[in-house]
């Protein structure tokens, strides 16, 4: 496959799952009624606030979705298929909150920390199982936050569908 970023740096699994992220985060966009603020290519002002947003280049967004998802979630240390999924919702949760999604789909002890006893449980969970899991708690997660927050409410649909992209495109993956 080819990507619109400078791979050489990057391992194959990383650079499939940041492709999926960039595809759906899209460019520029400063939304008032979204919590996360001004952002580009999914990466928010809330999250980088010393961070020029409007200027933020394709390879850097790549960087620091490396540097500070990737690497920081513990995603080189995980199945691929696991490590696409927590990817994908650090980047919308948080890191901590994407480890203890997992955590829950899996059935050990939510501490946000993916540390070996987690790093097996996944790797005795079947991958479908793992996949249908994640996705009911992100599907939760989201649930819950427009509960708290109601004017969110607007962008439900678009979260579950991309709970369904990406669980299709983890099947893909597997």
């Amino acid at each position: 496959m080819q990507y619109p970023f400078n791979t050489n740096a990057f391992p194959p699994a990383f650079c499939h799952a940041v492709h999926f992220v960039l595809e759906r985060e899209g460019g520029y966009v400063d939304d008032p009624l979204d919590a996360g603020g001004e952002t580009k290519y999914g990466i928010s002002k809330r999250s980088y606030p010393n961070l020029n947003i409007a200027t933020l280049s394709l390879d850097d967004a790549v960087a620091i979705y490396h540097r500070d998802y990737w690497i920081k979630t513990g995603c080189p240390h995980l199945p691929a298929v696991a490590g696409f999924l927590v990817f994908d919702a650090a980047i919308q949760h948080g890191k901590r909150q994407a480890i203890k999604q997992l955590q829950r789909a899996i059935g050990v002890v939510d501490d946000g920390d993916a540390g070996p006893k987690t790093r097996a449980a996944v790797e005795r969970t079947p991958p479908f199982v793992l996949i249908a899991r994640y996705s009911l708690q992100r599907a939760r997660f989201y649930a819950k936050l427009v509960a708290r927050k109601p004017k969110q409410k607007r962008f439900l649909n678009g979260w579950f569908n991309r709970i369904d992209e990406l669980a299709q495109e983890a099947i893909a993956f597997e």
